[in-house]
Parts: C-alpha cells; structure tokens; sequence
C-alpha cells in the first residue's frame, strides 16, 4: 500500500552521497574548507534499495546481509499474509553506533522510519547479528497500517519481536512461559500505558507471545483493528475480555510446555545475542 509521500531519504542527502552503483569508482574523502566528501555505495535489488559504507566490515559483508534482509521479507510477508510486497523501500546500512546517531539522533542497532520508507541497522564486528527481521517486520506493518496507537505500541513491539522469534536461542514462547512461572509478567495496564518504561527483555517477548497468540487464533483484520482502534477496543474486536484470551493463552502455553525452560535471568536480562 502506498500510503505515505515518497520523501525518499531527504535527511541522508544532506551529508551522504548515495545512489551511484555498487560497482562505480569510489572516491576518497576530502577536506576543502571544512567540508567533507563522504561515499556510498548502493544497489537495487527487486523493490529494495541498498545503501552500505563504502568499505569496512559491512560492505564486506553486504552479499549475506542482501540475502538475510530479502528473506526476511519473504518471512513477514507470511506472517502479515501478503501475496506481494512491492513498495519501494530503503535499507540503509551504518558502520557504527555513532553513524547511527548522526543520522537519525539515536545509538539503536536498528530503526524504521515509515514515511521515508527507510531501515537503518548497524552492522559491524561487533554488531554482526543485526535486528533484520524486527525493523523490516516495523516497516513493512507501519506502511500497511500506520503508525500504532499510543496504548498499542506493545503490538508493534510484539509483532517485530515474533519475526525474529529468536532471543539466545529461545522463541517467544518459551521465553513467556518461563515469564509466567517466575512471576515476570508485565500487566497490560503497564503495558499499554508506558511501555518503554517497561522492562525491555520482558516487555519485547512478553508482547511477541501474546501477539503470535493473536494471529494464530483470531483473523489478521482483527489483530489490524487493534492497531488502529487500540487496546479499550480489545473485547468488542476479538469478542472475549483480554483477561479471558490471556488465561486461553496460558492455558494452552501450559500444555505444550509443562515445564517452564530453565533460564539464567541474570545472564539472559543483558540482551539477545
């Protein structure tokens, strides 16, 4: 769906020159008068635009991620049900943390930008695992649906999180069935109404279940009405409270796994690797 004013990465052609073909010459930097001449090397694979520093870990690395970043599209269309996606988009590759702030003013491994239909993920020695599948799930729901209500951001936390489906080799699943029996739980109250002040290995997977949950048992035009009409609409969307789709859904988790996955927290609590 086009939805959105093609502004196709008008804050990165203010410092980057991007566009010239993966295999062009690339000139070195420069320095005349304070300025400085940076380069980009960029490609157009099908509907998806390319973009990678010019040398360095990430452009050597660029075949595998093409392939990763391609996949993982194919991988959300199924979960979204789309037959096709052909919007037009940009993936953007930085080098570094720091060229992540510079271009969009946050130090995140990965972010979506709808209305500029543009991914940026860092990708470098240390970072060689990028959130590929997480900020293209963002990107590819956000154009279908806009940006989610304010007490609905645990939904497109969530839906991205179940795309990557994977946090230290543990699906989200198991990761909320060991939730549940250690008495981690967010409530939807705090989920709804701030959840980024939320713990952030809780909240992501806790959501990512409860999503999956969703689209495996109700319709996605449900689970799109609750984008865009948010949660105080949740009983007459689905037709049961949430408190009675949440015991359904622990019930269920129950049963396919007994017993709960044993877990280092304080391991685990430092992030996905």
């Amino acid at each position: 769906m086009k939805k959105y004013p093609k502004l196709i990465f008008v804050f990165i052609f203010q410092l980057i020159l991007v566009g010239c073909l993966e295999n062009n010459e690339v000139s070195e930097k420069t320095d005349t008068d304070g300025w400085i001449k940076e380069t980009k090397v960029s490609k157009l694979i099908k509907n998806v635009n390319f973009v990678f520093p010019e040398s360095g870990y990430a452009f050597d690395y660029k075949e595998d991620f093409i392939k990763k970043a391609l996949e993982a599209i194919e991988h959300n269309k199924n979960i979204l049900q789309k037959n096709e996606f052909n919007d037009t988009i940009y993936v953007r590759v930085m080098s570094s943390r720091d060229e992540m702030f510079i271009y969009t003013g946050t130090r995140a491994g990965g972010n979506a930008y709808p209305y500029w239909s543009t991914v940026n993920i860092v990708l470098n020695e240390d970072e060689t695992d990028p959130p590929i599948k997480h900020e293209l799930m963002h990107l590819m729901a956000m154009l279908d649906w806009d940006y989610a209500r304010s007490n609905i951001v645990w939904v497109n936390e969530g839906i991205a999180t179940y795309a990557a489906n994977n946090c230290n080799g543990y699906n989200v699943a198991e990761i909320y069935r060991y939730l549940l029996a250690e008495d981690k739980l967010i409530s939807m109250e705090d989920l709804s109404a701030d959840f980024y002040g939320q713990s952030e290995m809780v909240g992501y997977h806790q959501s990512g279940y409860i999503v999956q949950y969703l689209l495996e048992n109700y319709s996605l035009k449900k689970f799109e009405r609750l984008w865009t009409d948010g949660f105080e609409r949740f009983e007459e969307i689905y037709g049961v409270s949430y408190q009675k789709m949440k015991n359904d859904l622990e019930e269920t988790l129950v049963e396919k796994y007994p017993e709960a996955p044993k877990i280092d927290w304080e391991k685990f609590s430092k992030g996905c690797k």
